[in-house]
């Protein structure tokens, strides 16, 4: 889009938009007006994305301005009738997409989901008021996933403005277990970029949400221990291991819960970065290694972020361990081409690095080389 059809959506003419770009003037009352309503229309990670633009200190004036251009483009017009019928296709094609990341990797699935995601925002304006929670939930879901989706190909500053995007939705939908479940994941995201005091925050306030769903109610436990054990609050973080039940050994599927890949191996794996967080390194190592046998087949990105973290741990104890495990992860990542999963493993080479004139480490460079 040039700067006169960007003028024209937005009622500024071009000379006026080339002064902005340039730092001449700034947006009057009207353009701003008009700017507001382009932005509301915008689907959910195109939202996201200028989101994040906005805050960044170094941000050049003209590129923000391409940047609200372009998105402008994607806003949608027609608005189809939302039936029950409707919200249940969207459904069942939205946790579709989520099995396909979780089985493929972003990389096959991130179209769908994003796709799915925009689709819901788009339909909620004229949704009628009798379905709108529905598709308030089915909505928050449908951004979650692009979260996830975005965190898998390593944006995870997209990643934390979808989080909290869904979180509105489940608000909006007056639904508290995707509330819970969401703070939960923004929680996990908060320890994985290693932000720890935002996720013992987060963590106390999903604990704060009531939520039914008892599987949902052990992951946001495990989520919590994980934030307050790298938060140093050790007594909060084994509390919350006291409160898991136990109870989901394997996974469920996405329209029995939210958190349905809450199982066995997640509370071990967990359980092991509780207690790597607190220095019980070689406990830690015997939790993530019990997990593995838990972890279905299909799950590919899950077993080899697992590995990874074993070898990561176990490396000063046993360097034969650690390679193994770091050898099986390079394995799987034939099989998901997840950018989260390689960016892991470059992270665990690198801790190897003190090994690396090894035999062992020697070897596992020819053999991720070769795959």
């Amino acid at each position: 889009m040039n700067q006169r059809d960007f003028g024209q959506l937005i009622r500024s003419g071009q000379r006026t938009v080339s002064g902005w770009e340039r730092g001449e003037s700034g947006v009057n009352a009207g353009a701003q007006l008009a700017l507001d309503e382009v932005f509301a229309t915008l689907d959910p990670v195109a939202r996201a994305r200028f989101d994040v633009l906005a805050e960044e200190t170094d941000m050049d004036r003209r590129q923000f301005l391409m940047t609200t251009a372009a998105l402008a483009a994607t806003a949608g017009t027609t608005r189809p009738t939302v039936t029950p019928a409707a919200i249940d296709h969207l459904r069942t094609t939205m946790h579709s997409g989520m099995l396909l990341d979780d089985s493929l990797g972003s990389d096959a699935a991130k179209a769908l989901v994003d796709a799915m995601a925009r689709t819901c925002v788009t339909l909620l304006p004229d949704c009628p008021e009798l379905l709108k929670p529905q598709l308030s939930r089915l909505t928050a879901e449908a951004v979650a996933s692009s979260a996830w989706a975005a965190w898998d190909q390593r944006d995870v500053k997209l990643a934390d403005a979808l989080f909290g995007q869904a979180f509105e939705h489940a608000v909006d939908a007056g639904d508290t277990d995707v509330q819970a479940g969401v703070m939960a994941h923004r929680t996990d995201l908060a320890v994985w970029t290693r932000r720890f005091a935002d996720a013992a925050d987060y963590a106390d306030a999903a604990l704060g949400i009531n939520v039914r769903d008892r599987r949902l109610a052990d992951y946001r436990a495990l989520r919590a221990a994980q934030a307050f054990a790298h938060a140093n609050r050790r007594q909060d973080a084994r509390r919350q291991l006291e409160t898991v039940s136990g109870d989901h050994v394997a996974e469920t599927t996405p329209d029995k819960s939210l958190a349905y890949w809450m199982a066995g191996w997640v509370t071990s794996d967990v359980t092991g970065s509780v207690l790597e967080a607190t220095g019980d390194r070689r406990g830690a190592a015997e939790s993530v290694e019990d997990s593995l046998r838990f972890i279905p087949d299909h799950a590919a990105r899950h077993r080899a972020l697992t590995l990874l973290r074993l070898a990561r741990i176990a490396a000063p104890l046993d360097l034969d361990r650690s390679v193994a495990a770091a050898k099986q992860a390079v394995a799987l990542s034939r099989k998901n081409t997840s950018p989260r999963l390689r960016g892991k493993y470059a992270e665990t080479r690198q801790l190897l690095a003190p090994w690396e004139n090894t035999s062992a480490v020697r070897e596992l460079d020819a053999f991720a080389a070769a795959t």
